[in-house]
């Protein structure tokens, strides 16, 4: 079957956006779990940094060596292409994992998925400053408040508004995604997405192992629990990843930033069973609501629209 017409699908292609965002969503929880199956202690940053980094080299290399296999050739592409992959590499691996692992291990990873959203309901509601077929309108504006007001929130806690340096940190690296995201939009135009992909991943993967290196940081406890937790987790990235580069070529990236806010709640789900934090705390219900509300408002159309893809 046709690539383009299976993942730009009205069905096919939301089934696999919702599939990329239920392994990333798993993806919080079991990264938390990976720190405990590896002793990584919370306040550990440069050990943190080296177990991203593993993470991405190890995924980088795997997506690599499936490439080459496949097509059975070593392509380079052009030179303004390499630098706009090292630049998204920078931007999603680098700089977006960096503040997202370091969130993770202060913070509650039901809260994190959710605060997490704001850049792509950013993108969401103001594509038309990335995407020339996008229009502004006061509807997105009013969808934007609001999904904002739906990440105040989630900061409440006890009737008392809190906003750590973790929740910082998960706003810069959800921003950061979004940078990575309208880049790669712009990088598959010509270059294989899951080229594209592994040589994002290896290529931060090897910076934020050195990074992590330098300034101390050891992985000093392995076992077989360890290991199944971090074969998972690089299975899930090499997956996800792969997949939403696909979907990036072919779809509007407003729609799959909708789409992109079920991460979140597959997200509590998992944190919920395999890490036995509170989901149901009325703060974080009340602003899955909101944000639902917002990204339903900005992408409600007249019978008379016509949708391309998702």
């Amino acid at each position: 079957m046709n690539q383009e017409k299976v993942f730009s699908g009205k069905i096919t292609g939301v089934v696999i956006a919702v599939i990329v965002c239920a392994l990333w969503g798993s993806l919080y929880p079991f990264v938390k779990i990976g720190y405990s199956s590896f002793g990584i202690a919370g306040g550990d940053i440069p050990t943190i940094m080296l177990f991203a980094g593993c993470r991405f080299a190890v995924s980088g290399a795997v997506l690599f060596t499936y490439h080459f296999a496949k097509e059975k050739k070593v392509s380079i592409p052009a030179k303004k292409y390499m630098m706009l992959m090292l630049l998204s590499s920078f931007s999603s691996i680098i700089l977006h994992y960096f503040f997202t692992y370091t969130a993770l291990a202060i913070g509650e990873g039901s809260k994190s998925a959710i605060i997490k959203q704001v850049g792509f309901l950013f993108l969401s509601c103001f594509a038309f400053l990335f995407v020339k077929e996008d229009k502004f309108s006061l509807k997105k504006l009013a969808a934007g408040i609001l999904g904002f007001l739906g990440i105040v929130v989630t900061s409440f806690d006890g009737g008392k508004f809190s906003f750590a340096l973790g929740d910082v940190f998960l706003v810069l690296a959800s921003f950061c995604s979004v940078i990575s995201t309208v880049l790669s939009k712009e990088i598959v135009k010509k270059v294989n997405p899951l080229y594209s992909t592994a040589f994002g991943q290896l290529f931060g993967g090897i910076v934020l192992c050195i990074a992590g290196l330098s300034l101390g940081g050891r992985i000093t406890h392995i076992d077989m629990n360890a290991l199944f937790v971090f074969a998972y987790i690089c299975t899930a990235s090499i997956l996800a990843y792969s997949l939403w580069s696909i979907l990036i070529k072919y779809n509007d990236l407003s729609k799959l930033s909708v789409i992109k806010f079920t991460e979140p709640l597959f997200a509590v789900i998992l944190s919920g069973i395999f890490l036995g934090e509170n989901i149901f705390k009325l703060n974080y219900l009340i602003a899955l609501v909101i944000i639902l509300a917002a990204i339903l408002l900005v992408n409600l159309r007249r019978k008379t629209d016509e949708c391309k893809h998702i």
